[in-house]
């Protein structure tokens, strides 16, 4: 049977030069790719916006509204109740009318929907709503 001894110290700064360049590369990637990489708010309903030949970039906005294909009202980032979706969006417009709203319906919802929830926003005294498409290039 052979035995043998515990690596003595020289051989241990050995290793750890060979490992330190490893390490370095490993970071400098990672730091390379969350620099890099393209940050994307979260919907929180599916939305596809109709087709535009406007090539305009959408400015950003106090207030996102969201009208999946279903008709379902997301303001911001949470999905209001169907019963009480109107009520609450009158009640955030009406609380600052001059806000700049952004309005981001699905294709496929029904034009009458998007209709009631402009005359909401008119009737809570919203002056400054921005209808969203994306670019026929985006297809």
């Amino acid at each position: 049977m052979k035995l043998t001894s515990r690596p003595q110290p020289s051989e241990l700064a050995n290793i750890d030069d060979r490992i330190m360049p490893l390490i370095n590369i490993v970071f400098l990637l990672l730091i390379f790719f969350l620099v890099a990489g393209v940050i994307k708010e979260v919907e929180p309903l599916e939305v596809e916006p109709p087709a535009s030949t406007a090539d305009v970039e959408a400015a950003p906005a106090d207030l996102t509204l969201y009208i999946s294909p279903e008709g379902r009202i997301a303001l911001g980032d949470q999905v209001l109740p169907t019963e009480t979706a109107q009520a609450d969006l009158g009640a955030a417009v009406s609380a600052d009318p001059d806000q700049s709203i952004r309005l981001i319906a699905d294709q496929g919802v029904e034009t009458v929907k998007v209709i009631e929830i402009l005359d909401t926003m008119r009737a809570s005294g919203a002056t400054r709503v921005k209808l969203v498409t994306r670019s026929e290039a985006a297809r």
